[in-house]
Parts: C-alpha cells; structure tokens; sequence
C-alpha cells in the first residue's frame, strides 16, 4: 500500500504545530459508503515497549459486511519523536506508514483508535493518516482529547454530540450497553453520519470496533514476543 510523502517528520514542535494547520485546509468530510459489498476495512494501533524506547504498529484488514480478517501486518521501531499532546501523529504516524506499506489487500476504509476532526487544531492522527493514505478514515478513541458532550444513553447506539466552541466534530457513541462509550470523529473523506454507522457496524459484542480491537491485539501479541 502506497502514502503520500506529504511532509518531513523530523521536525520541531513549532514546525509540526505549522504542518497540521496547513494539513487541516486539505481535509474533507464528505463521503459515505452505500453499498458496502465487497468493501475492506483496515483496523490500526501501536503499542510501546518503554523499557527499550521502541514500538509495534499493526494493521488489521476485514471484509467489512462480515467481518472476516482478510491480512494482518505488522512494524517495529524506535520511538524518534516526543510524546506531546496535539502532536500524535508525529510519533507514530511514521511506524503506522511503515505497517501500511506492507498491506496487500487495499482497505476502502481505516479506523484508527485515536482522534479525527476532534483534535485542537482539527486534524489528529486519524484526519492525518487518512490524507497520507489518500482514504477515508475514522477516529473511533477510547478516551476525550478536547470537546464537550451529554450524558450518553445506556443503550447501544445512543450517543451525544462532542463540540468544540458550539461545532459538532464528534459524536460519544455507546457501542455496548452499560460499557463507557467510544468518542468518534470523522477523519478524512468521510462524513460523520456515516463514521457512526461503520463504527456500530464493526463491533462484535465489544465495547470496541473489530478493526481496532484486533490491531490492539495484534500489536501488544508482538511487543510481548506472543507472535
């Protein structure tokens, strides 16, 4: 799978924070799947090895209607970029390319445990990985970046909408009864009605995705030497 060289990586905070904003105005959000025969769907995550300052990324694709895992890849490395809030991307979005680029089978779709549009500066690792990767992409995060919300009804599917100053840029999206909900955003190529739908669609009785799920799963497996 080919990504787009769309920037440097080894950059100071300054010139990263210059890199999103200009990233931000090549966002879209229109687009929506219909028909979703035949249609595969890339499930990513990256897990750290603190002790030798080194990480795994992963990418899980399915056939997105059943859900059947069609490849798995997975990437190590060295982490070579801070950890700083609003700034993700630039630390794992290069081991995530790296996994990316050995997939076969070429997703229609990603979903990324991470933030899309509901980011500071409107565009996180999801929004990010999604223009590198020229597809439509879907943050679907365990934990809040920035925003606010509503409670959220106990019920599978419920939701409440996350803003930033009065802007709708996500949904809090209850994936399994009486389990804390997910936070949603749009990526990139996408709109939000339809990023809620494949979110609910790719669960299988768990609070999380099947996508992301299983990439989590795949990534720690190979950090503890598992696989």
């Amino acid at each position: 799978m080919r990504y787009l060289k769309l920037h440097p990586w080894n950059v100071s905070y300054k010139e990263a924070v210059e890199i999103q904003k200009r990233l931000k105005k090549q966002i879209t959000l229109k687009g929506s799947f219909k028909n979703l025969n035949g249609k595969l769907i890339a499930g990513a995550d990256v897990s750290y090895d603190k002790e030798i300052d080194r990480f795994y990324a992963g990418v899980v694709v399915f056939e997105l209607q059943t859900m059947q895992k069609i490849e798995e890849v997975t990437a190590s490395g060295k982490v070579g970029f801070p950890y700083i809030p609003g700034l993700l991307s630039f630390r794992e979005a290069p081991i995530l390319l790296r996994a990316f680029s050995k997939v076969k089978k070429i997703p229609d779709i990603i979903m990324l445990d991470a933030q899309g549009i509901a980011h500071p500066r409107g565009i996180g690792l999801a929004s990010h990985i999604g223009l590198l990767l020229n597809k439509p992409s879907i943050g679907c995060a365990k934990t809040r970046l920035i925003g606010e919300y509503n409670n959220v009804g106990k019920e599978v599917g419920y939701y409440s909408q996350l803003t930033i100053e009065g802007k709708v840029v996500g949904v809090v999206l209850r994936t399994r009864k009486n389990v804390k909900p997910v936070f949603v955003s749009p990526g990139h190529k996408i709109d939000l009605a339809t990023s809620i739908d494949l979110v609910l669609k790719s669960c299988r009785g768990y609070k999380l995705p099947e996508p992301t799920r299983q990439a989590h799963n795949l990534v720690n497996k190979v950090r503890k030497g598992e696989i």
